[in-house]
């Protein structure tokens, strides 16, 4: 399902307008975490559409809460995270699926950010994953371009991994470390839309 669905958006996507820099870092047969902006709810959509292998987003619990968009979501691969605690068994999933090799999407952010001047302060949560299963991070933003009628381009920038050095126990330098080094990327990457 998430292979068809993915592919009738891509197909909308590049009619409107898609344009994808650096797809290249995307590894293509290991574990890594897509670290992305968050300023709509579309997001997601996106940067599944500009990534060429599936992506097991993490999505806020409440979601899941609406039987039917629960069910469909389930099966594009999302699972869910409690927003605001130490939510242990959504940190478990996503080692799971990292480890095995999948792409894990998580918003650092923790929420959508409407303003466009600046991130929000990152949550550590994909810092946290990455340092206990020794996958990459690698940071995505996405961009809207101008409307033309109907019509709007999307941007996605794909940055270069980050290498966090685990896998190991992290400590509360190495999350602030590694935090900082994903806020580096998504400046110098969103920098490039002005």
């Amino acid at each position: 399902m998430y292979n068809i669905l993915v592919a009738i958006i891509r197909f909308f996507l590049r009619i409107w307008g898609l344009d994808v820099e650096g797809a290249e870092h995307i590894p293509q047969d290991q574990g890594a975490i897509i670290a992305g902006n968050h300023r709509s709810w579309f997001d997601p959509v996106v940067i599944a559409a500009a990534v060429k292998r599936p992506i097991h987003f993490m999505a806020k619990a409440e979601l899941f809460e609406y039987p039917l968009l629960g069910w469909l979501i389930s099966r594009l691969h999302a699972f869910p995270v409690r927003r605001g605690q130490a939510d242990r068994q959504a940190v478990r999933v996503s080692q799971e699926r990292v480890t095995s090799g999948q792409l894990l999407g998580i918003f650092p952010e923790g929420t959508r950010n409407r303003t466009a001047e600046a991130m929000l302060p990152l949550q550590g949560g994909a810092v946290l994953i990455a340092l206990r299963s020794g996958v990459p991070v690698i940071p995505v933003v996405v961009s809207k371009g101008e409307r033309r009628g109907l019509r709007r381009r999307f941007q996605v920038r794909i940055g270069t991994p980050i290498d966090l050095g685990g896998p190991k126990k992290p400590k509360k330098a190495d999350i602030v470390q590694g935090s900082e080094a994903i806020s580096a990327q998504f400046s110098s990457l969103l920098s490039r839309n002005n």
